[in-house]
């Protein structure tokens, strides 16, 4: 009875253990499938430290201040061509008229002289009057003196008795007549007009026969032999320029003037700075001379562009406007990936460029990347070097 019972509770903890094995060997082989499915993770490699720049080495050069200005040809002689006599127009030079060219000494305008030979005749007629009323008078002084020797008288005569006064009276006359003479000769040649300078005709006020009174208006006229050219500047060009620092003179600054078209035209040279500043603008005025414009096809009153040479800075950085940071300050990539900040001095500038002749030298890495705000000590990361990083990597895991 016994080894019965025993038999028939086997069978049924069999069943019991059964469901649980098979729940074990489906996990394990559910587990197995998906770990062969699983799919390695990317490695994402560690973000690189420093902020990511780009880097320029410069040469010194040298470079040259030029600068910019305009304004309109001027003779620098410039005159109202007047009479100093009166008389009717006889006779007018060819080239006395506007636009006409003529030379130092050419008569422009000749005057009757009729009335002035006249005066020159009676002048010459009275210095010969007066001349003879000298000799009478030096002759009976002379007489009279002998006739006081020839009596025995003792002394000194008196000079009336000499006749003293009349003779000086007779040599005043004498030189009156020579004035009067030489005074109506001057107002003879005074009849012909002629030119003080080489230059042309700017506008005429008279014509042939017309009368012409003392001082009268006969035109106006320009020298040609120089030119000059009045150019605005303002006190920053004033300062790149020098001009209050040196004598022009003995050192004028060269010009190159350019027509509408932008080609040059002609040389010329500034010579001084103009006392006072335009009441209006407050603009400074330099005076630049043009040699002979009229050979160089130029006339007066016509605009003319101006670059004006300056000085000359030698061994200066050319720095993009850009590169640089407030206060004459430079962001410069030290060998150790850190930011510098280095102070330097501007030479000279211009809307794009920055020329810097000290605190900065060819080896230095000028940072060339915006940075919003660098500081001293910030970690860079040159663009180049990171460029070459990635290609390094991937021979090293071939």
């Amino acid at each position: 009875m016994e080894k019965t019972s025993h038999q028939t509770k086997q069978p049924g903890f069999l069943k019991r253990l059964l469901p649980i094995v098979i729940i074990l060997v489906v996990v394990f082989v559910l587990l197995n499938v998906m770990k062969s499915m699983k799919t390695e993770p990317v490695r994402i490699p560690d973000k690189p430290v420093g902020f990511l720049v780009e880097t320029a080495q410069l040469k010194p050069t040298d470079v040259t201040v030029f600068v910019a200005s305009q304004g309109t040809l001027q003779a620098k002689r410039q005159i109202n061509l007047t009479s100093e006599i009166t008389g009717r127009v006889l006779n007018m030079s060819p080239a006395f008229i506007a636009g006409g060219m003529f030379t130092k000494g050419d008569v422009l305008v000749q005057l009757d002289p009729a009335d002035y030979q006249v005066a020159v005749a009676r002048a010459e007629a009275s210095l010969a009057s007066a001349q003879a009323s000298l000799d009478l008078e030096q002759a009976k002084s002379d007489q009279a003196k002998k006739d006081w020797q020839s009596f025995g008288k003792t002394g000194q005569p008196s000079d009336l008795l000499l006749n003293i006064p009349q003779l000086d009276g007779a040599k005043a006359g004498l030189k009156a007549a020579q004035a009067d003479l030489q005074k109506a000769r001057r107002d003879l040649q005074k009849t012909a007009i002629k030119a003080p300078f080489t230059g042309t005709v700017i506008s005429k006020s008279v014509d042939l026969g017309q009368y012409v009174g003392m001082a009268g208006l006969l035109g106006v006229i320009a020298g040609t032999e120089v030119a000059e050219v009045r150019l605005p500047l303002s006190n920053d060009e004033v300062s790149k320029l020098h001009l209050m620092q040196r004598s022009l003179e003995d050192e004028p600054l060269a010009v190159s003037f350019l027509n509408d078209h932008n080609e040059t035209v002609a040389s010329g040279q500034i010579r001084r700075m103009e006392a006072t500043k335009d009441s209006r603008t407050l603009m400074n005025y330099a005076v630049a001379e043009i040699q002979d414009p009229f050979v160089l096809g130029l006339r007066i009153n016509g605009f003319l562009q101006a670059r004006i040479t300056g000085h000359t800075h030698q061994n200066v950085f050319a720095i993009p406007s850009a590169w640089m940071m407030p206060n004459d300050q430079l962001a410069v990539y030290t060998p150790g990936g850190k930011l510098a900040i280095k102070q330097v001095r501007v030479a000279y500038k211009t809307d794009d460029y920055f020329y810097v002749d000290q605190g900065i030298d060819q080896t230095d890495l000028i940072i060339t990347t915006p940075i919003q705000a660098p500081t001293e000590g910030m970690l860079l990361r040159r663009a180049d070097q990171a460029a070459e990083t990635p290609a390094m990597n991937e021979q090293a895991a071939s």
